[in-house]
Order: C-alpha cells, then structure tokens, then sequence
C-alpha cells in the first residue's frame, strides 16, 4: 500500500499486514484486526479473522474485550490510515467512555468479523464513534465509545 498526496480517504486495496501495522499504535501481538478493508471522512470498515493463538480468547471463542479493542482498533486504522496518508505522526489514542455495548454472540476461532465505525462528533481531543460488528452479515455486537487521542502526539 502506498501513501500519497491523494487527499480522497476511500482506499483502492485492502490495508493488510506490515502496511497494516504501520497505521496501529498497538503491535502484535496486541493486534484484533486482519485487514482495513474501507474508509471515507466519517467511517470506516475492518476485518479480522480471530486466530487460536490471539490473545483475549477464551474457551475458542474473542472475549468482548477483544471485541471493543476491535472496534476501538477499527477507529485507530482510520485516523493511521488518514496520518499516513497526510505524512503525519500516529497519534496514540486511548477508550475514554464504553456505553450501550451490547453483544448477542462470541465469534468463534477461525470465523471472521466485520466491524463498521461512523464518527458522530469531534470535541477537541475526543472523538466520539459508534461501532458495530457482524458475523457472517449478523449483528453481534455494538457500541458507542469515546477515543481521547493524546495531543502530544499529533
């Protein structure tokens, strides 16, 4: 994957492996996310195939902690896609607020999820993200969460 001066946030390919990692503060193997599949200005979309190894697994099945890293990490992939992409630092970014998580099913070793995240609002630090993952096109599991991004970072 190559980052240019292109300032269109829509990707052309999947974002998979060391490009992958580049966008991550978080490394492996801390890492709940496969492939960056899509982002535009307020969303994004990832992939990640939960493997038997991964850490936050429990009796062959992510833990709902691996699932809001998920989602936090889906966000993360975004804003280190778009810094990439701009020739900017990644910022580091932490979970401020979890509200209204909701899971319905653990994914299982070997299936794959899909998380989507929309940004509802941006105050100063705070980004404010609802997320969403689905199993083979079904809901499994929502939230919304606040990410404080350190501004020394930036």
């Amino acid at each position: 994957m190559t980052f240019g001066k292109n300032h269109s946030a829509d990707l052309k390919e999947a974002v998979t492996g060391s490009a992958l990692a580049a966008l991550l503060p978080q490394k492996y193997p801390f890492v709940f996310l496969t492939a960056l599949t899509d982002v535009s200005e307020t969303e994004a979309t990832s992939v990640f195939k939960i493997e038997a190894t991964q850490l936050l697994c429990d009796n062959g099945n992510l833990n709902q902690s691996g699932l809001i890293e998920n989602i936090a990490q889906t966000s993360a992939a975004k804003l280190g896609y778009e810094c990439n992409r701009d020739n900017k630092k990644v910022p580091l970014g932490f979970i401020a607020d979890l509200k209204d998580f909701v899971c319905t099913r653990l994914p299982a070793v070997g299936e794959e999820i899909t998380t989507h995240v929309k940004i509802e609002n941006k105050v100063f630090d705070i980004t404010i993200i609802s997320g969403t993952v689905t199993l083979n096109g079904e809901k499994i599991a929502s939230c919304k969460m606040k990410i404080f991004i350190d501004p020394n970072e930036q």
